[in-house]
Formats: structure tokens, sequence, C-alpha cells
């Protein structure tokens, strides 16, 4: 089978596809990946086909989240819509051009699996069958409100009205775009029903995290699998300076906020180093902006890491609710420090207090390092929030993650095509 994998995003978006992409080259399927070219080396050392998506460029996400309109907006608060509305437009032609790119990148497919930013593309392309990854949780439900809309404890009905309203925005959004690309396909227009309400009932949804953290709710369609979280374990290369480091010395906080560091990197960076003034750690950062270290603090700077080495190392994890990374924390067994900034990453952090795992979470927007420092308190000296973390750990290492999404794949493979 020739199966179509298409995202965008930062590295947290496209590694996932790149495992699952794996994972299915290895049952035999002809895999390839379309993704932005930054990704090109990451996909080819995987062992899989690169596409490009079109002309649709390196640094656009860069150019999104370095935007001083967005920067300005996260401060206020960590809404996605606001955030939306902020960020620069891609033009009418633009918005057709990258539709049309993700068409042209699953040519000769016989199944696309999408992304929630590139399904679009599979409603221009006629006749070959389609289903989605999405790393939050989307689908329709009474058991809670729909991302970013307000979580008043209004019941299910309320619930279950925003994830029809919040669906409804969305497809309004992409519906001309999709159209403009059906129309040149010969397809009819799509109508304001949106399409995506299909998603984990007539086709399959794969949510790539843990039903430990987030089990499904039981109104939930039965072609919604909540597989566990991708990963393969991955040893990556360090520097001996760095292991050096962790080794020597009480063990350490490590501080990662991976694709927050680009719009929220300065005010996150000034509140990391305040904090470990103030609670006296030594510390390992993770990516960040270019910035002196101050000689009388204890921290060590690295571009890249080991996770699966160096995070159970950890005292605490300072981290921005990131799925991927969130995945990573989790299942490394430690007491977290959550501050999340944008789109799912309040949700996240809301999952790792109420599982116990971290102290309330320190949204960036009202950051200070005192109220870092706080929490970073709380984080090393609860036991019981070590032994919360451990016993987490060793649950969602018993999931089956990217080999469970790889049956689901070929099982509803094998039903279209019958």
């Amino acid at each position: 089978m020739r199966i179509a994998l298409s995202t965008i995003g930062s590295r947290g978006d496209v590694q996932p596809f790149v495992l699952l992409g794996s994972a299915l080259r290895a049952r035999g399927h002809d895999v390839w990946l379309a993704t932005t070219p930054e990704f090109e080396n990451l996909v080819q050392g995987a062992g899989l086909e690169f596409r490009q998506l079109g002309s649709f460029g390196a640094g656009y996400v860069e150019e999104i989240m370095s935007h001083p309109r967005v920067q300005e907006a996260l401060r206020r608060g960590p809404s996605m819509y606001r955030m939306a509305m902020a960020a620069p437009r891609p033009s009418a032609a633009e918005q057709l051009a990258f539709t049309e790119a993700m068409v042209a990148s699953a040519e000769g497919a016989d199944l696309i699996i999408n992304s929630n930013l590139t399904r679009i593309g599979a409603l221009a392309q006629p006749g070959v069958p389609w289903c989605s990854v999405s790393a939050w949780p989307v689908t329709e439900t009474a058991a809670w409100p729909a991302l970013g809309a307000p979580e008043w404890p209004l019941g299910g009905a309320y619930n279950r009205f925003t994830h029809r309203a919040m669906g409804t925005l969305e497809w309004l959004v992409y519906r001309a775009g999709v159209n403009q690309a059906r129309r040149a396909s010969g397809l009819p227009r799509a109508g304001f029903r949106s399409p995506f309400r299909d998603d984990g009932r007539t086709r399959p949804i794969l949510y790539q995290f843990s039903p430990q953290i987030f089990a499904p709710p039981r109104d939930w369609p039965e072609q919604c699998h909540v597989t566990g979280y991708w990963s393969d374990n991955t040893r990556w290369e360090q520097s001996a300076e760095l292991t050096e480091f962790v080794e020597h010395g009480a063990p350490p906080l490590v501080t990662t906020f991976g694709s927050s560091w680009l719009p929220c990197g300065t005010d996150l960076l000034r509140a990391t180093l305040d904090a470990v003034r103030a609670t006296g750690h030594r510390m390992v950062i993770i990516g960040g902006p270019a910035a002196d270290i101050p000689d009388d603090l204890d921290v060590f700077r690295s571009e890249t890491a080991d996770f699966t080495w160096l995070l159970p190392r950890a005292a605490a994890v300072l981290h921005h609710a990131g799925q991927g990374t969130t995945a990573a924390v989790v299942s490394a067994g430690v007491p977290q420090v959550v501050v999340p900034c944008y789109a799912d990453q309040p949700l996240w952090a809301r999952r790792m207090h109420t599982l116990g795992v971290a102290p309330a979470p320190v949204p960036y927007a009202g950051l200070t390092g005192e109220k870092l420092a706080a929490a970073v308190r709380i984080a090393t000296t609860d036991p019981e929030i070590a032994a919360r973390a451990m016993k987490l750990a060793d649950a969602v290492r018993g999931d089956p993650g990217v080999e469970a999404a790889a049956d689901v794949v070929e099982a509803y493979a094998d039903s279209v095509s019958r």
C-alpha cells in the first residue's frame, strides 16, 4: 500500500509522523511524508521519502511566532483565537497554493494520513480514503468543552455546543480555499456542514496521547483511537560536557520550552534564571535565546540533549506543555513545573496538575521569577508529586503507542479496499 503522510509545524508536530511512517514502512508499505523543508533530513534519516509541500517554505512558523503582534497577544493570555487574529494572514492566492501543494504531495497514494492543519488537502483529493492524527482532543463530547472555549460549568449540552461552534468557525476559515481546490479537481463545492465532524465516525482519528492522561469519554464514536504516546526511545547524541555536568553534582532542574522559546523566549529565560537564583538549584537549559548566563549561577546550556537519558536524572523539568515535550517528561517519571504559553498547552498543563505530577501551572501571561520559584520549591520538595510521577510513567510505558496506530491504519485500509 502507498501511504502519504502530511503535517506542518514544529518538530513536535513532525516527529510523531516520522515514527508512524517508520512503523508502517517496517510493515512493508511504501510511505512518504510531506512537510516543510527544514525537516527533510529528519524524514530521510528515518528511511522515508520526503516530499516538500510545494512552495510552502522554511521559516513559516518562525515568521508567525516571532511577529510582534503575536508576541504581545501571548503576553495577554494563551487564547489561540487572539493569537490567530494577531498573526499575519496569508492571501487567498497563498491559501490556494498551499491547498494545491497538499493535493500534489499525495499524488499516487492509496491512503492519506493528515494532521489537524493539513487535512484540508484531502478534501480536494477525489477518491482517496484518508484519516487524521490529532495531538489533542477535538471530537465532540459532553464530557468537556472544546479547546479554547470558556470552561463554564454548564453541563453536557453546553460542552457539545462549544464543539459544534468551534468546528463551524474552523470550517468557515478553510471552506473557500478548499472549494477553489475542489473546483480545480472537478469536484462539487463543499457545503457549510464541516466535513471534519465525520472524523472518528466514518473514518479513524488517531490520538497520539496516552489514555492514562486523557481517557476517551463514553460518548466518543468507536473510530476515535487513543493509542498512547508515540515514542521509540531513540537515543540522541549529546556533548560529553553536558553528561559530565549532570553526573557531577546534585540532580539539576532541566528547562526545555521547545516551540515556546521563539515567541516567548526572552521572558521565559529571564524568569528561569531568576528562579534558579532564588532556589539555589543547578540547571540545564535546552535551547532558548542567546544570552549571557550570570557567573554566580550553576547553569549549563545546550541546544540539544538526549531526553531519554537526561530527563529521568532531573530534580524537576520546567516546560511549556507542548504535547511532545509533555509525553517525554511524563515518560521520564519526574516532577514537573509547567508554563503554558498558547494553543493546547494550557490543556496539558492542567492535566499534569490534576494528575498530581506538577504544582498548579504558572501561565506565561503574568510570569515572574518569583512565581516560577514558588512552583519549583513545591515540585522538588513534595514527595507525593515524585511518587505520582513515577507511578504515571510506569502506566504510560505500558501503552501500545505507535504500533496501535499502525494497526488502525492497516485495518481501515483493508476495510475501504473491500
